[in-house]
């Protein structure tokens, strides 16, 4: 009667909290086989055409999954419970969890995409030269090393390139601003533009190579440009003494980085030409 009250209680136990039947032996008081008595106490006496299907399933890859919660060992010493390989269940885990955040060159899959990611958003807003785009990842708090990889895989891809970006922003503030060479350079070493590819950027907007070069080192079509809107400026003061009117003049050329070699030349023009 003990004996099958301790057997009762068991499974009531296992029933209740399945997770204790890891650590139990590997002969559990709850198994398929049939017990027998003998000498007043029960006996495990296991089936050994039951046990061999399991091992065969074991050997396949195919667990055995009984119908009760049971543990079996395999002959391996293997725990088998509710017809699952816990070590093997548990090594599947672990490599799936390192295929899911690969590194590359010792760096997070999932920050690398992450960064990418952040960089696809600002590039779609505005251009950005590298360093400005390095400096806007970097207060993000992104790692340094995940945004360099990133840096370097966009100029590659040519989707990071100062030398365009350059040429453009010269372009640009030059049409719409008549800003000079001078600021133009100064904005774009602040951009962290290497002074080379500034050069080369300004030249090709200031010196065209279709148009004659004149003394002033831009061309003749820029020249005549400038002439134009300076002489807005010139008009709107008109009201003013001439010295008073030519310092504006020229203080408005030098502000917007011409140097003095052209600023002299356009308020020469200026004053040369007749009035209205």
């Amino acid at each position: 009667m003990a004996a099958a009250a301790a057997m009762a209680a068991s499974r009531r136990l296992l029933h209740l909290r399945p997770e204790l039947g890891l650590r139990l032996r590997s002969r559990a008081l709850i198994p398929y086989p049939s017990w027998t008595k003998a000498m007043g106490r029960c006996r495990y006496e296991p089936s050994p055409r039951r046990l061999s299907s399991c091992r065969r399933a074991a050997k396949n890859e195919r667990p055995w999954r009984s119908s009760s919660n049971e543990q079996l060992t395999d002959g391996d010493g293997t725990a088998k419970y509710m017809g699952r390989n816990f070590p093997d269940e548990f090594a599947q885990l672990s490599l799936e969890e390192e295929e899911s955040d690969d590194e590359v060159h010792g760096i997070s899959e999932t920050m690398v995409k992450d960064v990418e990611k952040a960089a696809v958003e600002l590039l779609a807003v505005r251009a950005f030269t590298v360093s400005d785009l390095r400096k806007k990842l970097r207060a993000k708090k992104f790692p340094d090393n995940a945004v360099d990889s990133v840096i370097d895989d966009f100029k590659s891809r040519g989707l990071l390139n100062d030398g365009y970006y350059a040429e453009s922003f010269s372009r640009s503030r030059w049409l719409s601003s008549t800003w000079g060479p001078k600021r133009i350079k100064q904005a774009l070493r602040q951009k962290g533009v290497q002074d080379a590819e500034v050069d080369q950027a300004t030249r090709r907007v200031f010196q065209d190579g279709h148009s004659n070069q004149t003394m002033y080192g831009i061309s003749e079509d820029s020249m005549d440009h400038l002439f134009e809107q300076a002489a807005k400026q010139w008009q709107r003061g008109q009201s003013l003494p001439l010295e008073n009117r030519r310092a504006r003049v020229v203080r408005w050329l030098q502000y917007r980085g011409f140097n003095w070699a052209v600023t002299n030349a356009i308020v020469r023009k200026l004053e040369a030409q007749k009035p209205p």
